[in-house]
């Protein structure tokens, strides 16, 4: 894999994987993806949108206009976050990212979803956002082009909060039980997608420190969490299991 991004039109005529992001803004759903191809060694190119693209090409070539987009020949393309798991594990089935026990597996993508799912921690961290975003007389450009992304009302938004506190109660919970029961995972014995998937979305509500993610000054309160009952919560055993993922399997600098 090169760091070398191609663009949409290129990556829609090449054949392999392809994994179509954003730069420059470390969105969690991409760094998953890009975490779950590197743990599992496939070989991608990387591509972008960039001014020269048609209008509408992401559109056109997906069916939906989101990132990350994983492409694998002339398959239909994958732009959910299990889509994107189930694809990489059918290519590299090898370390296994999902559990085979069918009990195991189901508790997995249950608790994927809290992380990766609608309502779920990363979403919950945008509605957070975007309702930052939409204070003042005039909502910020940003903000006006994600709230119908991720349903934003004042409803939803006042329930964020509430619903990040649950996930991480939840992720805190279960990693003192895997570590009672002699684990340093949150499923199983072995590290899983699971893993990636919280030290990936951490970022959004503490991100790493600015020698491993060269966030923007101005970006950086946005991806951090101020609410005391948050900060509580990560200290300890969450903020050090993401720094432990990160150190032993992921890149860093985190590559933007």
């Amino acid at each position: 894999m090169s760091d070398e991004y191609v663009s949409l039109e290129e990556a829609r005529q090449l054949s392999g994987l392809r994994l179509v992001s954003i730069r420059g803004v470390p969105s969690p759903w991409t760094q998953a993806a890009r975490a779950i191809l590197r743990v599992k060694g496939l070989d991608f190119t990387l591509a972008q949108q960039t001014p020269d693209d048609p209008p509408g090409l992401l559109q056109e070539w997906t069916g939906q206009t989101s990132f990350p987009v994983l492409a694998f020949n002339q398959e239909p393309t994958r732009s959910g976050w299990a889509e994107i798991l189930l694809l990489a594990e059918r290519l590299s089935p090898q370390p296994a990212g999902i559990p085979s026990d069918p009990a195991a597996r189901a508790a997995f993508f249950g608790l994927a979803h809290e992380i990766c799912g609608e309502m779920g921690l990363g979403w919950c961290r945008r509605l957070q956002s975007i309702a930052a975003g939409m204070q003042g007389e005039r909502p910020s450009p940003v903000a006006a082009y994600l709230g119908p992304k991720y349903g934003y009302s004042p409803e939803s938004a006042a329930h964020a909060l509430q619903r990040v506190i649950e996930v991480l109660t939840l992720l805190r919970d279960r990693l003192a039980a895997q570590e009672a029961a002699g684990s340093r995972y949150l499923m199983g014995s072995d590290l899983t997608a699971l893993d990636l998937y919280w030290a990936t979305f951490c970022n959004l509500v503490s991100p790493l420190p600015p020698d491993k993610l060269l966030l923007d000054d101005a970006m950086r309160p946005i991806f951090t969490s101020t609410e005391p009952e948050v900060i509580a919560l990560l200290e300890g055993r969450l903020l050090e299991h993401r720094d432990r993922i990160y150190d032993e399997f992921l890149e860093l600098p985190v590559p933007l």
